[in-house]
């Protein structure tokens, strides 16, 4: 297991148009979360974090409040099963609150009821079974922060002790549509921190991915450079993509961020556009020379910028690196370098105040971190009451 400490700060390296209070070494209460951030926008209306949350009291929110009673409730069984200490439970509570409140805007995102009641489930149950059996794709997505369940009772994904432990919290998975984390948020909660903890204990493995680039041979670069010349050049184009990036409007920077990352993922020659990586360098700089006009990355430019972004201290945070499991997993396709140096990228070239699908790390690691704070918040209010009103 990972040394995950607290939740870590967001970070947006040289983008930093919002600052969010750091909790040093200050340590979580989940008792004294009392606030829920709700929504009930689908993922494709969520705009600004302003315009998309509302901070609702806990008591107001019954599925809600049955999750965060089930952090609380079931900390110490997982916590010994698992070999969590404290901080770490408590920091991947906030990381779970944080994905119930992504995922379905903690119970009220639109259509998460009638999905799962009546009429309109039995239909999307047998759609399911269809999608599952026939065109072989994965489980329903289920509870407060859209777990498939069955998949991971019911495959390598979760190792025995973590299967079993499931069982043990009263998780249910009879069918790939059938189970009981709906009707149970408390034991969705639980689930969640137990998956939580299997993609923590991919860190390890994720930091070795990273440093594995370093060890391709100098003909990669066509240069007979030193390690660190390669770093400096990386960094340097990345800087210059940041400036030009920083003085673009909203849409253009949507639209660099979104083509960089597929840049990231595309392939020579492939026949289909999204995934042709010249095509994509092309757009990257229209978009690019539409803010600069002198501004242009060549191919070869993004083997450094890979060389900087898998350097010791580029990696993602312990709290965004689950976010990203979550969303992408931490099997092999997950755990492909581009596609984690893509999504090191949207960090980057984000704004956590943005709350659009595409910020899905971003979005979770801001919202976990404003979880966090709810109980330092707390604390620091108890103590400045109780400073105000000492005696004279």
């Amino acid at each position: 297991m990972s040394n995950l400490n607290r939740v870590g700060n967001v970070d947006n390296l040289n983008i930093n148009n919002v600052e969010i209070k750091s909790k040093e070494d200050e340590n979580i209460d989940l008792s004294e979360i009392s606030f829920l951030y709700e929504t009930e926008k689908l993922e494709g209306e969520r705009s600004s974090f302003s315009e998309t949350y509302e901070l609702a009291p806990l008591d107001e929110n019954e599925q809600g409040a049955k999750f965060l009673k089930g952090l609380i409730d079931n900390k110490d069984k997982i916590s010994s099963e698992l070999g969590l200490t404290d901080e770490q439970y408590d920091s991947l509570a906030c990381i779970a609150l944080a994905l119930a409140s992504q995922e379905t805007g903690m119970g009220l995102e639109d259509g998460y009821v009638s999905e799962n009641t009546g009429a309109k489930k039995l239909l999307r149950d047998v759609a399911k079974w269809f999608d599952v059996y026939v065109r072989g794709n994965g489980s329903a997505s289920s509870g407060l922060t859209q777990m498939k369940i069955y998949d991971f009772m019911n495959s390598d994904k979760l190792n025995q002790q973590q299967k079993d432990l499931l069982k043990e919290l009263g998780v249910e998975a009879k069918g790939v549509a059938t189970n009981n984390l709906y009707s149970n948020p408390d034991k969705a909660a639980a689930a969640s921190v137990v998956v939580l903890s299997s993609i923590l204990d991919k860190y390890p493995e994720y930091i070795e991915q990273l440093s594995s680039w370093h060890k391709n041979p100098d003909s990669v670069f066509g240069e007979n450079m030193t390690e660190e010349q390669k770093i400096e050049k990386g960094e340097q184009i990345l800087n210059d993509v940041i400036s030009v990036y920083k003085n673009a409007d909203h849409d253009t920077k949507l639209a660099i961020r979104n083509t960089f990352k597929k840049w990231f993922t595309a392939t020579p020659g492939n026949k289909t556009k999204e995934l042709n990586e010249e095509v994509q360098l092309d757009k990257l700089n229209s978009l690019l020379a539409g803010v600069d006009s002198s501004f242009s990355l060549k191919q070869s430019d993004l083997d450094f910028i890979r060389y900087a972004l898998t350097k010791p201290g580029s990696e993602m945070s312990e709290t965004q690196f689950c976010a990203y499991g979550w969303n992408k997993g931490t099997g092999e396709s997950g755990m492909k370098l581009d596609r984690l140096l893509a999504d090191k990228i949207g960090i980057i070239l984000s704004n956590p105040e943005d709350f659009d699908y595409d910020q899905f790390t971003v979005n979770v690691s801001t919202l976990a971190e404003k979880y966090a704070q709810q109980s330092v918040q707390s604390a620091q209010l108890a103590y400045l009451d109780e400073t105000l009103n000492e005696p004279t």
